[in-house]
């Protein structure tokens, strides 16, 4: 399948951070919707995660009921997370990390949960 030009869009990385000098906003994450509404032939809203410094935990749990999977994660590591899995990463250290997520989908759902499992906050 060939898409035309207008198919493609870019965007830069000035528009999805801060300027240098500015102070950080408080808080765990900034969120930037580098790919949000480009497409409507994206699907589903998987979740891929780059760790680009530090070290975190992804938590992932495989049904109800199971144990959760703990997963390590160091720069470089990627994880592929197919839509509607539960997961949450953690930083258990008291040192900074950074990680890249992408969800793909043309509006990537998010759905923040009291517990595993559990009801949707609100």
């Amino acid at each position: 399948m060939v898409f035309s030009s207008s198919s493609v869009h870019i965007t830069k990385a000035n528009a999805l951070r801060a300027a240098p000098d500015a102070t950080p906003e408080p808080g765990p994450a900034k969120e930037a919707d580098a790919i949000v509404s480009k497409s409507d032939k994206l699907c589903a809203s998987d979740t891929i995660i780059y760790t680009t410094s530090g070290t975190g935990l992804l938590l992932v749990s495989p049904g109800a009921g199971q144990e959760l999977k703990r997963h390590e994660m160091g720069t470089g590591d990627f994880a592929f997370i197919p839509a509607w899995t539960e997961h949450q990463l953690l930083n258990e250290t008291d040192q900074d990390n950074a990680w890249v997520i992408t969800r793909s989908g043309p509006l990537p759902t998010v759905v923040d949960l009291t517990d595993w499992g559990g009801d949707r906050v609100k």
